[in-house]
């Protein structure tokens, strides 16, 4: 009986550890989560970004892909989120 009085004290420990390692996380991380709007903006965008032509060598780490990346894809997910105020 003893030893099922201390796992489920354990247990209760852990719980409560858990939880406050969650808040901790939260505090030190900031307000990083996205607003509602944010959002729904980043979504949106990224459904009209699906019709930009990709590049023929579509691997990851392909110099094509790069370049697409950085001088098409990234460009027009900036100006879409400011079209859409932010």
């Amino acid at each position: 009986m003893k030893h099922h009085i201390k796992i489920v004290l354990l247990i209760a420990i852990n719980l409560g550890l858990t939880g406050c390692m969650e808040a901790a996380i939260d505090f030190w991380n900031g307000p990083g989560r996205f607003p509602q709007a944010e959002h729904n903006a980043y979504k949106e965008c990224s459904e009209e970004l699906e019709s930009l032509p990709e590049p023929e060598n579509k691997s990851r780490g392909s110099k094509e892909m790069q370049e697409w990346l950085v001088k098409v894809y990234m460009p027009a997910s900036v100006e879409c989120m400011k079209r859409k105020g932010f």
